[in-house]
């Protein structure tokens, strides 16, 4: 084995990482077959997720690619048959040959990636004609595919893996903050900043429902423009998260301006442009307390679904925190102030996941 084919094997067995593997792929394939063009379209049915490898693609080929194999991939039935496409001025041609051979144009071949009992994308390769006549050896593709799907697949499970642990950690995090951080402005400005680290993107906040006026209030925020718009308020069955609240359920919209219920005001009057959004319900019991939402994903991504995984979490913490809160300040003013009088009270620290009684009765109790 030539040692550079050594070396290319050694990085796909080592390698965690999705991207970079794709990229140790794609170089390989191209060195060793002398391809004009590799890309692999990789679907993973645990997220939303879609991904798209090409190298040295330009980008409108590389859009014309995404698109092909997108419409290749549209099912989740195992696998299809080995396609080839060509190209036809502009576009690409798809179609179904037992000797795709006959044409002397640059032709591709859409080739299935398949681990265990399911699909997991295709490898798309583009070169002249003459250089698949090596690649054509059998029905199911050149004797490499078996391999990179193995490997592929095992990358996928890795990633699963860190994103449990990654999650778990999360969790920890924000539990932690709960039980040591007893204001609960402080508290919620501490879970916006972690949303926004989180999930990477521009800005997040957290929006406190009032049933009595049917309004949400800015209650925090992480981020220059939200920061501007604490305690500010506007009415709770409008925008995305007023969607949100109402139908109880996380909305992930990667192009807000194509929602109907999208709310621009705010991003008028601030020159702002909200491009995406999450916005998660925080919902306790049977009771509506607000909504937090994340905004623009940074360096062009997506919103997915693990995205919605760990705000949804996140919202189900910071609920039943702010219905604590809002418990306990209804104690104090309906029994503490008014029972024993305004200066009476010596103030008790705000509980948050727990009932810490009162700091008086505590003394008066000999406790």
């Amino acid at each position: 084995m030539p040692d550079h084919t050594h070396q290319y094997l050694t990085k796909l067995i080592l390698t965690h990482d999705i991207e970079e593997q794709c990229s140790v792929i794609t170089g390989w394939l191209k060195q060793h077959y002398h391809l004009d063009v590799v890309g692999i379209f990789l679907k993973d049915p645990r997220t939303t997720r879609a991904h798209f490898f090409p190298q040295n693609v330009s980008m409108n080929m590389a859009r014309k690619f995404e698109g092909l194999l997108a419409e290749v991939n549209r099912s989740d039935e195992i696998g299809h048959e080995i396609l080839f496409f060509s190209q036809n001025g502009k576009a690409l041609d798809m179609f179904v040959s037992q000797d795709p051979l006959e044409s002397t144009k640059p032709i591709g071949m859409a080739i299935p990636l398949q681990a265990r009992d399911r699909s997991i994308g295709t490898l798309a390769l583009f070169a002249d004609a003459d250089v698949f006549q090596d690649l054509k050896t059998k029905p199911e593709g050149p004797p490499f595919v078996s391999l990179l799907s193995s490997l592929l697949e095992n990358t996928f499970s890795h990633e699963l893996k860190n994103n449990k642990i990654r999650m778990l950690n999360l969790y920890q995090t924000v539990s932690s903050s709960l039980a040591y951080i007893g204001d609960l402005q402080e508290l919620l400005t501490t879970i916006t900043g972690i949303v926004t680290s989180e999930l990477l993107c521009e800005e997040s906040s957290i929006l406190l429902y009032d049933e009595g006026t049917n309004e949400f209030e800015f209650f925090t925020a992480f981020g220059e423009t939200g920061m501007e718009l604490v305690s500010r308020q506007f009415p709770a069955h409008r925008g995305i998260a007023g969607r949100a609240l109402r139908e109880m359920k996380t909305q992930v919209v990667n192009d807000v301006q194509s929602d109907p219920d999208f709310y621009g005001t705010i991003d008028k009057e601030h020159d702002f442009q909200t491009k995406m959004i999450i916005s998660a319900p925080l919902i306790s019991g049977d009771e509506k307390v607000g909504v937090i939402n994340a905004i623009n994903k940074i360096e062009n991504e997506y919103f997915d679904k693990e995205d919605d995984q760990v705000l949804s979490a996140i919202a189900d913490e910071v609920a039943l925190a702010v219905k604590n809160a809002r418990l306990f300040e209804y104690v104090v003013d309906s029994y503490c102030k008014i029972r024993q009088g305004l200066n009476s009270c010596k103030g008790c620290e705000r509980p948050l996941k727990s009932w810490t009684p009162c700091v008086r009765q505590l003394e008066l109790s000999g406790v």
